[in-house]
């Protein structure tokens, strides 16, 4: 393809040299131009800076190949509404990407329908694939071939303000072992600070397929049980300790008043709101994404806070009953996919090569907020930079330890029948676990028949 572009840019100096008149027609005629769709109001902090690093790349693109052309989509409305845009995209041949930015949550769906192309040929040689860890690879791929690169990975931990665990008597670098822990130390912020929220974990259907992941999904993660679908029988989990432990986990806490109000962990917007949150002290405890303390830094200040006095501190998640390993974590990627059958293959991966370089990748973690997903970029000085120690490093070695949420394309699905029992269980703490269970297992009977359903120890 290299040799075919080649000539045919020589063959069009020679005919631009014959005629102004016919070189112009040529030019026209053979000039590519790449599609490009991306979130505009979900992926980056701000959909300014998704138009700003949209249009660095385009710019990059178009003087590395000039007389073709980058077309930019950007696509606004919550995420889930995106992943519907860009399904209706995929419609019809005139609005079709030829490249997408999205998460790796969704890759098995749009793999499984037949609309990307396999890569791993392509990325085998380039040197920032050789940098990512195992685990992050392995998410982009579906039934055995990679379809996704990631740009940065998103890791989940704990945040707590040192102002409200000091006066509950916890020790300056709290450390649970176990869910109980934090059940217990959210418990004495509740009578050392009653006007705080003592626990801030997110559940509800209205934060999308993203939601699972930084809330019930972490949870799982962390669980006697953590899997969600077995390989070994190709079916999907819709029972087990694992998931009755976090369901007891959401109906303790919302039981006994720890959690922080319906409107804001249920909120399709609950995942950001510990920025402001917690600058206010108004969380104790918050499982919570590698974001937050981005968002405290001048690139992007939702608010701006350097906290000198190291307010808010860090501790891993903890496995439910502090079984081996200790700690567990979910994580999830901003990747970028080429569709089945680009309008021209190599410029498609040219503008994916370009958005993976150093310099646009570390510009992904100050503005989208994601540690970076080669293991030589988290220790650069400009990404540790980004909030003050240990964060920027403590979540990025989240990663080698973290678990990837299933490829299938029907884990939309089971995430969202997992979000509904889990926020049964805040709703109405009455619910029992059995009750919660069955509200898992009965959506996905429906959705994906019961043939397709087990119940795991």
């Amino acid at each position: 393809m290299a040799i075919k572009r080649a000539l045919r840019n020589y063959a069009l100096a020679a005919l631009m040299a014959t005629t102004a008149f016919s070189g112009a027609f040529v030019d026209a005629a053979h000039a590519a131009n790449v599609k490009v769709a991306f979130s505009l109001n979900w992926t980056f902090a701000d959909p300014k800076l998704a138009q700003k690093w949209f249009a660095d790349i385009k710019a990059q693109f178009e003087k590395k190949h000039p007389g073709d052309t980058m077309e930019l989509i950007p696509v606004p409305g919550a995420y889930d509404d995106f992943i519907t845009k860009l399904s209706l995209l995929y419609n019809s041949p005139e609005t079709k990407p030829d490249v997408i930015q999205y998460f790796d949550i969704n890759v098995g769906q749009f793999a499984g329908s037949d609309l990307l192309s396999p890569i791993d040929d392509k990325v085998a040689d380039t040197a920032w694939w050789k940098d990512t860890p195992d685990a992050v690879k392995d998410a982009g791929k579906y039934d055995g071939q990679v379809y996704s690169v990631a740009q940065g990975i998103n890791t989940y931990g704990i945040l707590f303000d040192r102002t409200l665990t000091d006066k509950a008597g916890l020790p300056k670098d709290w450390s649970p072992k176990s869910w109980n822990d934090i059940l217990d130390a959210a418990r004495a912020i509740k009578k050392t600070s009653p006007d705080a929220s003592p626990l801030y974990v997110i559940t509800g259907t209205s934060q999308g397929t993203f939601g699972v992941v930084a809330g019930p999904g972490l949870l799982l993660s962390a669980s006697s049980t953590p899997t969600i679908y077995d390989p070994a029988t190709q079916k999907w989990v819709v029972d087990s300790k694992g998931i009755r432990e976090v369901l007891d986990f959401y109906k303790t806490a919302a039981a006994e008043g720890l959690l922080a109000p319906t409107s804001q962990i249920m909120d399709p917007n609950g995942a950001t709101h510990p920025a402001e949150a917690l600058h206010g002290h108004k969380f104790g405890i918050t499982l919570t994404g590698n974001w937050i303390p981005i968002f405290w830094s001048k690139d992007i200040c939702a608010p701006c806070w350097d906290d000198k006095e190291e307010t808010i501190g860090f501790a891993k998640v903890p496995t439910s009953q502090g079984q081996a390993p200790g700690t567990g974590a979910s994580f999830n990627g901003v990747v970028l996919s080429m569709s089945k059958n680009p309008s021209d293959p190599e410029l498609a991966w040219s503008a994916i090569d370009i958005m993976q370089q150093k310099q646009n990748m570390l510009n992904i973690a100050a503005w989208v907020a994601v540690a970076p997903p080669t293991t030589g970029l988290t220790t650069d000085a400009s990404y540790l930079a980004l909030s003050r120690p240990p964060f920027q490093k403590a979540f990025a070695d989240l990663a080698s330890s973290s678990r990837a949420m299933p490829s299938q394309p029907e884990f939309p699905i089971w995430g969202n029948a997992f979000q509904q029992a889990t926020q049964a269980m805040v709703l109405k703490p009455e619910t029992t676990i059995d009750q919660g269970v069955e509200i898992l297992r009965s959506y996905m009977a429906t959705q994906v028949g019961e043939d397709n359903l087990e119940t795991l120890p």
